[in-house]
């Protein structure tokens, strides 16, 4: 979480009211453009070139599900999705249409979400250099405003997809949740607005409750205009002060008020639990007030705050790795509960039968804390952590995205968060770190907790066989826990070198080119090892790192394929050469590295990503996961008890079924399809995964390095010195084809499955391995899923009510042979199941019959364009065409050409496609009902 900061000598400028609660002290970044029109409309304009020639546009209402009368509860969130089905300007679909001829998608640049205190809109990635665009932008966020249509058929067609999205979300963490509010909410107003609503009242609402809260409630006075983009912000201003200021603010207008949760003097308690529950949760809860002011004080406590957090979930990081304990993690944290309201939250997640003791250990390390105090050697790590952090961000501030400072000037007109430049937040963080001492730390963390507003919740599963201690029980531990004397925290910082081998630079046997990409310069190393350096200039200090072999668990037998899952957790959770996996974090502290190796099916390999400065570390983690791997028994161990609890209650787990009985299906019941189970579990062996991991990640010739980034061939010796003295055999792996495709034909499978919330999941997955492969055919194949997509949206969402979604994805893959793919899922309403997978499958043949809509695919060829224009722009893009290029000897494909491939794709080309790929696919169908009378006789 990136912590909002401030200068000092802003103080001096006094109190600047930014909403009805919230005051600060801290003005705005200077190049925000910030104001109020005579209605009571505030505006931000900022001009920021990540992407380039692209804005996001927000529309932010300080009015939420609290402000719902009883009758009303759940319309709020109703009136969230009746803002794109007609407005003033925008009739019908004309908003969404409109928008995709530009490449700005529907659910994806798109969208919108209700909380309890505010709704929010969104516009992203808008292209820029069309001015009528922009205007229709700020348009539909003057229709948003006030002057949404309200149809009644529209009302009426959308109760349906409410009411699948309820389905949809209804899970079991989420009745968890509704359980658990009226403990959390002390009974109070919020706990009676779960913002999805009461379904009865959506469904059986009158027209003049949604549009009584409307006119109510979404007033220019609650509004602001966020504009964040490759903009001209005194043109975009004047355009706002034009088309949002026409807006009428009415007289007499209801007062925003804003609810508290009641106090409570004794501990609250509850224990909430479901059949489909997968693990236990214990949160002991301190409920505080949030600041109404942000100054120097609050600026103080934050920072401070944010370092007693990191050092405290450090210690129970090390606490449950280096012991032998009952529980599966523990941590702190802050978060917000209501638009007044925080909580301090001691988190524990115990082992499957250790309830009370995992809370004992958790409270007891916590309460260490509270006692004794932190070191300074912790908190010197945690500074250097932070300072490294804020200094990697101004380094690359020019990529940090539109939707990012949006969403910080949200913050600013909801609560007065502070949104300040990087360069003056970093400075005062320097300053703040350099004179912040343990002595305050400790003093801020002590204060964390309250005597009063204390809430413990208890969660899981809903088992017989589960005994739950008591509230007194856990009452007694923190009684005896507070009356103990405990010794302080000690540990042990192994110094030594992370390599202490004296390594010499190999030399170098040959260079070469990689197709296409002429400043990629290739290497080959006196060990057999390829290295590509790619540098570029898209971030100012970023390297990206990948390297891959072939062979993967392809060459892994049957009979060692459980412990293959296991084998790059177990190596990473264990350390690396001489430190074990918490000594290597503290050794690692202050420096931007990630590495984290693989095992897939048909590769090995690594993936990383780190600063200049911090390169030669990068590469001694990667020499010694070749030379010197760990793998502690202690980690497998953790490793077999986080699968042993998850898998406890695995039968109630309708989703693992189901996600189960699709695998097997895809696979054709191959012996190599591995299903994680109970049973199973004696199958993951530490020694198998150990010598799997070391048989993969061992011959430097077979493997393929790639950077990317603030590199260069001066570089190279650094990453000579350490990828060269791994271990060469000449020898050259080749992965196995294990063919474990679909069977011929059609294979199906119903699932009748009892469920606290019924409904029907649907999965429809078409495969075709007698294809062709080219690079228009693999455009036309995403083309394919995103036609269907809109389709379904229409004909399944809209039209019928029967589902929130429908996830529709295609592909075209090369390796290891052709192979195309469609899937097809969604929930529905259980009713309506067999009629919704009938409109899957007609919709499958029509696009095989007839010439699809020339717009829908007009508007996808101009958002993959777009997409394009923006991803060549960053350095993952490269990354990802240097190494698939690499893998499987494709040529490379410019940018020019491709958006020509693009353009040159016809109606035609699609339905003739379409017929090649999906008239002799074999098909996969799996349906789970809920079990009633009528699931059990169809």
């Amino acid at each position: 979480m990136k912590v909002k900061l401030f200068l000092a000598h802003f103080m001096i400028l006094g109190l600047t009211q930014v909403s009805a609660q919230f005051k600060t002290t801290i003005p705005l970044r200077k190049d925000v453009v910030h104001g109020t029109l005579s209605n009571g409309m505030q505006y931000f304009i900022m001009h920021n070139e990540w992407p380039k020639d692209r804005a996001d546009f927000y529309f932010v209402q300080n009015v939420g599900a609290i402000l719902e009368d009883d009758n009303q509860n759940g319309l709020a969130h109703f009136l969230e999705h009746m803002a794109f089905n007609g407005t003033e300007h925008f009739k019908g679909k004309s908003m969404i249409n409109m928008l995709a001829k530009e490449g700005v998608t529907f659910g994806r640049d798109i969208n919108a979400y209700t909380a309890h205190d505010e709704t929010v809109y969104n516009i992203n990635n808008v292209p820029v250099k069309n001015q009528v665009l922009l205007d229709s932008c700020l348009y539909i966020l003057h229709d948003w405003s006030g002057f949404l249509s309200l149809k009644d058929t529209e009302i009426d067609a959308e109760r349906g997809v409410i009411h699948e999205e309820w389905r949809t979300r209804k899970n079991a963490d989420l009745r968890i949740q509704s359980q658990l509010e009226p403990v959390i909410y002390n009974e109070g107003k919020y706990a009676k607005r779960d913002v999805l609503g009461d379904m009865n009242i959506i469904d059986n609402f009158k027209y003049k409750q949604l549009r009584d809260y409307y006119k109510k409630w979404y007033l220019p006075n609650h509004q602001a205009v966020v504009i964040v983009g490759d903009i001209d912000v005194a043109k975009m201003e004047q355009q706002i002060k034009t088309i949002m200021g026409s807006i009428l603010m009415p007289s007499n207008s209801a007062e925003r008020t804003y609810e508290t949760i009641p106090d409570n003097d004794n501990l609250l308690y509850k224990l909430a639990v479901d059949k489909e529950a997968q693990k236990t949760t214990i949160a002991l809860n301190f409920k505080k007030n949030k600041p109404l002011v942000q100054d120097e004080t609050t600026f103080e406590n934050s920072i401070v705050q944010q370092l007693a957090l990191q050092m405290m979930n450090n210690r129970f990081r090390e606490y449950i790795v280096n012991n032998e304990t009952a529980l599966l993690s523990a941590g702190v944290d802050n978060s917000d509960v209501t638009r007044l309201t925080s909580f301090f939250t001691l988190n524990v997640i115990p082992k499957n039968g250790q309830l009370l003791e995992g809370f004992k250990q958790g409270y007891t390390e916590y309460q260490r804390a509270i006692q004794n105090g932190f070191t300074k050697e912790e908190l010197d790590r945690v500074k250097e952590n932070m300072r490294t952090s804020y200094e990697n961000q101004l380094k690359n501030k020019d990529k940090i995205g539109n939707s990012n400072w949006a969403q910080q000037l949200q913050g600013y007109f909801l609560e007065a968060s502070p949104v300040m430049s990087l360069e003056d937040e970093f400075e005062f963080v320097k300053n703040t770190l350099a004179k912040v001492g343990v002595d305050q730390v400790n003093k801020v963390f002590r204060a964390f907790p309250t005597e009063k507003n204390q809430i413990l919740t208890v969660s899981g599963p809903d088992k017989e066989e589960i005994k739950y201690p008591s509230e007194f029980d856990y009452k007694m531990v923190i009684k005896n826990v507070n009356q103990e004397k405990l010794a302080p925290y000690t540990e042990t910082i192994n110094k030594a070198d992370l390599i202490t081998e004296k390594l010499s630079v190999k030399p170098i046997l040959k260079k070469f080119e990689v197709k296409g990409i002429k400043e990629a310069k290739g290497y080959v190393l006196a060990n057999g090892a390829k290295v590509i350096i790619y540098p570029t200039t898209l971030a100012q200090d970023q390297v990206l790192f990948s390297a891959f072999s072939p062979g993967g668990m392809s060459l892994v037998s049957e009979a060692d394929l459980p412990s293959s899952q296991i084998a790059t957790a177990l190596a990473k959770s264990s350390g690396l050469g001489d430190f074990k996996s918490t000594d290597l974090q503290k050794q690692l502290s202050g420096k931007t590295v990630k590495l984290s190796p693989f095992i897939n099916e048909h590769y090995e390999g690594f993936n990383g990503s780190t600063i200049k400065k911090n390169l030669e570390t990068l590469m001694q983690l990667t020499y010694l996961y070749f030379v010197h791997p760990r793998f502690d028994a202690q980690s497998y161990k953790r490793i077999i008890d986080y699968y042993q609890n998850s898998l406890e209650n695995v039968s109630e787990n309708n989703n693992k079924i189901y996600g189960d009985t699709i695998a097997l299906l895809d696979t054709n019941h191959s012996k190599r399809t591995f299903l994680l189970s109970k049973e199973n579990l004696q199958y993951l062996k530490l020694d198998t995964a150990s010598k799997i991991f070391k048989e993969r990640i061992t011959n430097a010739a077979d493997f393929t390095f790639v950077f990317v980034g603030n590199v260069s061939e001066k570089d190279i010796e650094t990453i000579n010195k350490y990828l060269g003295n791994v271990s060469g055999k000449n020898t050259q792996e080749k992965f196995i084809d294990h063919k474990t495709g679909m069977a011929n034909g059609t294979a199906k499978e119903k699932l009748v499955r009892e469920m606290n919330v019924p409904k029907t999941s649907i999965y429809v997955h078409l495969e075709n391995k007698r294809v062709s492969f080219s690079d228009k055919k693999q455009i036309m194949a995403y083309m394919l899923s995103q036609l269907l997509d809109k389709r379904y949206l229409e004909k399944i969402r809209e039209d019928e009510g029967g589902s929130y979604g429908v996830q529709v994805s295609s592909s075209l893959s090369k390796s290891p042979t052709p192979q195309f793919s469609l899937e097809v899922s969604f929930d529905c309403n259980p009713d309506k199941d067999a009629k919704l997978l009938q409109i899957v499958y007609d919709e499958l043949n029509t696009i095989t019959k007839e010439d699809v809509d020339a717009k829908n695919l007009s508007d996808i060829k101009q958002d993959l364009i777009k997409s394009n224009q923006q991803n060549i722009k960053s350095n993952s893009y490269w990354l990802s065409i240097i190494t698939d290029q690499l893998k499987t000897g494709d040529h490379f494909v410019s940018s020019t050409a491709y958006e020509n491939l693009i353009k040159s794709i016809s109606v035609k080309d699609i339905k003739q496609y379409a017929n090649e790929v999906l008239k002799n696919a074999n098909r996969v169908e799996v349906i789970m009902q809920p079990k009633t009378n009528t699931s059990q006789t169809k």
